[in-house]
């Protein structure tokens, strides 16, 4: 039975024991008290209950009372718990006082100092009223019980109060009986009627304070043994005492012999515990067939929420296998034959699952030719060195399609040995599309940028071509005239050569700057910086144009890639030949600085602009644009009519 039940079923015994208890206490507080009226009103039947009888000592009754009370507020906190505990410390000191006395060790007159006058006037069988030493050792040990219970040893005060209880059941039984050894002590009176009463009733109250601790706990217990304990115990009081009783009043009365007597006090002795070995018998046989039934109902509701947990989880995984975005399979690592296949395969080849498992060879035969030997030749050398491995291959789905897949396999080895297979297909066909797409993109980019730099190399050597014909040779054209004139006629010889040698120095300056837009010399030497002032100083001192070149100071020293130092002169050197052709600016701002992991270019002029939407011919800013797009940067223009022109350049360092 579950734990939970149990309690639910000890509470009523608890109640019921709380109750008994609280009653008991109750009862031997009242007769405390009624006998100490009797004292006080000289009233004999509540001193002494039965008639000629010994009357209860004042001093017991009042113990009496002061354990009743302390019992009553064990279970209480603060003041009142302190007061228990004082009451039953004071129990066991008067207790003591009067054990003392007896052997003649130290007499404190404790019993006698209630109703002295009176005491010494209650003569029984000549001796006067004093607490009988008994009784003085049940209080002690009743008061001794009371603190180990105030203070939560439960065992301990109950075996403590055992043998109080033993005593009273045997002054009791000694009255009914009229044996007077049973409770009488020699040269004292005898321990009154309702003393033992009350000693049983104490007794008993503390045995059963708190009855599921302790030794009582195996009383108070629902199980079998606990039920046959709780009615075994009283029968072996009540049965026997009250049998004993009839049997003696038959002997006293000369019914029968003793002989006679006994032997029918034997025989209901033993029918009545037959009896009772038999209802025991039948309790824990219930008990245990009940116990039987509460398991197997027990283990087959496990049984079936064990089933219905694993069809539940089975349903789960298959759910979640045929959910994967993917092919999830088994197979065996001998003969790579299918033993699963999740129904993702029917999905994305079209074949029906079943012919996976059926047809050991189904994989291979469905591989494309092309890939059908290194894939199944590569899956056998990874299997049989017990590695996982991925592949990708071609198969040919039900229509004909042919498909990528991605196939993850992990091998489960036993002994050194493979065993079996699994892993998952994805399907990559897209993913293959896309990529040579992307392929077939960077070709066509690669082709773009091959015919721009063709297209601009042959735009320099035009513009080469054209300088050399249309300037410097007709310089050398006319040098060679001079020359000619001045070898003929010596009249004009210095004049002649004095104008060819400023004609050779202009054709030097034009050689030069033909020189210094075809090639940066100050890279390799001073570097960007210089070099893009240089380029400033020449466009500024031939076309009148206001340039301010504005670089961060890090720049050059930040710069990862110095190949890109050609690569941004040659932008500039591009945009600005542009400016002149074409914009008629007269200043022109060039800004070069990094901005996070960027390097930033911004050419702007004050120039005539253009109009975007128009299509443009030039070659120069697809030159510029295939620069950029060979370091993966970004190029955005920016120009309107009569507003200028923007460039802005930005290329990852």
């Amino acid at each position: 039975m579950p734990k939970t039940t149990i309690k639910t079923h000890i509470k009523p015994l608890v109640r019921i024991s709380y109750y008994i208890t609280r009653a008991s206490a109750i009862i031997v507080i009242l007769t405390g008290l009624l006998v100490l009226m009797g004292w006080q009103l000289n009233i004999v039947v509540l001193k002494q209950i039965l008639l000629k009888a010994v009357a209860m000592n004042p001093m017991s009754a009042l113990l009496f009372v002061l354990c009743g009370i302390s019992f009553l507020l064990h279970r209480q906190k603060g003041f009142k718990h302190h007061l228990a505990l004082a009451l039953a410390v004071l129990v066991m000191l008067i207790a003591a006082l009067r054990m003392m006395a007896v052997p003649g060790l130290y007499d404190a007159g404790i019993d006698r100092l209630l109703f002295t006058e009176k005491l010494q006037t209650t003569i029984y069988s000549g001796t006067p009223n004093h607490m009988v030493p008994h009784a003085a050792l049940a209080f002690f040990i009743c008061g001794l019980s009371l603190f180990f219970l105030i203070n939560g040893r439960v065992n301990t005060s109950q075996w403590l109060v055992l043998p109080v209880n033993g005593l009273s059941i045997l002054s009791v039984v000694g009255y009914s009986y009229h044996i007077s050894s049973f409770y009488v002590v020699t040269s004292f009176i005898p321990l009154s009627f309702h003393e033992g009463i009350c000693l049983n009733l104490l007794s008993m109250a503390l045995l059963l304070a708190d009855s599921t601790k302790g030794f009582m706990g195996e009383v108070t217990n629902l199980h079998a043994g606990g039920k046959a304990a709780r009615i075994l115990l009283p029968a072996l009081v009540m049965i026997p005492a009250f049998l004993g009783y009839f049997v003696l009043k038959g002997i006293f009365k000369g019914h029968f012999s003793v002989v006679v007597w006994m032997a029918l006090f034997v025989c209901a002795v033993i029918f009545m515990f037959g009896l009772l070995v038999w209802t025991t018998a039948r309790i824990i046989n219930k008990s245990e067939a009940k116990r039987l039934l509460e398991k197997q109902k027990a283990e087959e509701e496990l049984r079936q929420m064990t089933e219905y947990k694993i069809k539940q989880s089975q349903e789960r995984f298959y759910t979640l296998m045929n959910s994967v975005d993917g092919i999830v399979w088994e197979a065996d690592a001998q003969n790579f034959a299918f033993t699963f296949i999740s129904k993702q395969a029917e999905q994305i080849l079209g074949y029906p699952t079943e012919r996976w498992v059926t047809e050991p060879t189904f994989w291979a035969d469905h591989i494309i030719e092309d890939d059908r030997t290194w894939a199944v030749s590569f899956c056998a050398a990874a299997t049989a060195q017990g590695r996982p491995h991925q592949f990708e291959y071609r198969m040919i789905a039900a229509d004909g399609r042919i498909l990528w897949l991605r196939d993850f396999v992990s091998v489960l080895m036993e002994n050194k040995k493979p065993v079996k297979l699994s892993g998952i297909m994805v399907d990559i066909t897209e993913q293959k599309k896309m990529e040579e797409e992307l392929r077939e993109k960077e070709r066509s980019q690669q082709k773009l940028i091959t015919e721009i730099t063709i297209l601009a190399q042959e735009k320099e050597r035009n513009e080469l071509g054209l300088e050399l014909h249309d300037n410097i040779n007709q310089l050398l054209s006319v040098v060679k005239l001079y020359l000619g004139r001045a070898k003929t006629e010596t009249a004009v010889r210095q004049e002649m050569i004095d104008k060819s040698y400023l004609h050779l120095e202009e054709a030097i300056r034009d050689i030069r700057k033909l020189s210094h837009s075809l090639v940066a010399p100050s890279l390799g030497h001073d570097g960007l910086k210089e070099a893009l002032e240089d380029l400033a100083r020449s466009v500024q001192d031939l076309n009148k144009i206001d340039i301010q070149l504005l670089l961060d100071e890090d720049f050059e020293h930040a710069l990862q890639d110095k190949k890109k130092e050609l690569m941004l002169y040659r932008i500039v050197q591009e945009q600005l030949t542009n400016i002149v052709k074409y914009a008629n600016a007269t200043e022109v701002v060039i800004c070069l600085q990094l901005q996070e992991n960027n390097l930033s270019l911004l050419i702007n002029d004050n120039g005539v602009g253009f109009d975007m939407q128009v299509p443009s011919n030039g070659i120069g800013l697809k030159n510029i644009n295939s620069r950029v797009h060979f370091y993966a940067g970004k190029m955005m223009l920016t120009s309107a009519p009569g507003e200028g022109c923007t460039l802005e350049i930005l290329v990852p360092n």
